[in-house]
């Protein structure tokens, strides 16, 4: 989950119904299944060393990047929405304090990725049936998005469900509850690629252009925002 292009084992193509630019928005209200709700955890905890300032704060269309993040989850119907911090705590929880959404703070941010995913899955209720993971550093996820990853869980019970853009495999992933024990056994900057061997993933083939970049440097947040101007 790290990189927002992921490479696994070869995974089955479940072609959409739908596509972004067509599907009828959906009334605000929590995704539920036959198998539980399906949560969010915005994964918002990096010091962002290359960058050299939180990236997690950076402006996206007049907001923070994780009260858009975490947003864009609540509009998708994603309950609850879990917001790990680490680094700038105060900062990033400050930027999310009018959303109706859990923080949960790692304090051991500094060994890796995997703690802060752990944090995450360890605050999900018993009820919980599947997880998307987002990005803090990935704003432009419309929201769209993550509704086509509830509706293939729903359909499919698939243990990992992940969208394909121009024939890559990217970010955001679901993950069913059955692969959560697995999320014990990562460590250090291990993300969920470490479980594609043993869950290869549904794909959904996605239409729309979303830039396969994580901001980790200045000249990559430029390139978001230029995307972003020109409505691609």
């Amino acid at each position: 989950m790290k990189n927002s292009k992921i490479t696994g084992q070869t995974p089955q193509i479940h072609n959409r119904t739908t596509t972004g630019t067509t599907a009828m928005p959906q009334k605000k209200g929590s995704h539920s299944s036959p198998f539980g709700s399906v949560a969010a955890v915005v994964l918002a905890a990096g010091g962002a060393r290359r960058y050299g300032e939180a990236k997690q704060l950076l402006n996206w269309n007049g907001q923070p990047f994780v009260h858009v993040i975490a947003n864009t989850a609540l509009e998708a119907g994603l309950s609850p929405v879990i917001v790990v911090t680490g680094a700038w705590h105060s900062e990033v929880s400050q930027a999310v304090a009018n959303l109706p959404v859990e923080i949960i703070h790692n304090p051991h941010w500094q060994k890796g990725q995997s703690t802060s995913v752990k944090a995450g899955l360890r605050a999900l209720p018993p009820q919980c049936g599947a997880s998307i993971f987002l990005l803090a550093d990935q704003p432009h996820i419309p929201s769209e998005l993550l509704r086509s990853l509830v509706e293939t869980h729903q359909k499919t019970n698939a243990p990992l469900i992940a969208p394909q853009v121009n024939g890559q495999l990217t970010n955001p992933v679901l993950f069913d509850k059955v692969t959560f024990p697995d999320f014990e056994t990562i460590t250090g900057d291990q993300g969920g690629r470490a479980l594609f061997k043993r869950y290869p993933p549904l794909l959904i083939r996605w239409p729309e252009a979303i830039p396969n970049l994580d901001v980790d440097t200045p000249d990559d947040y430029q390139i978001l925002l230029r995307h972003n101007d020109n409505g691609e």
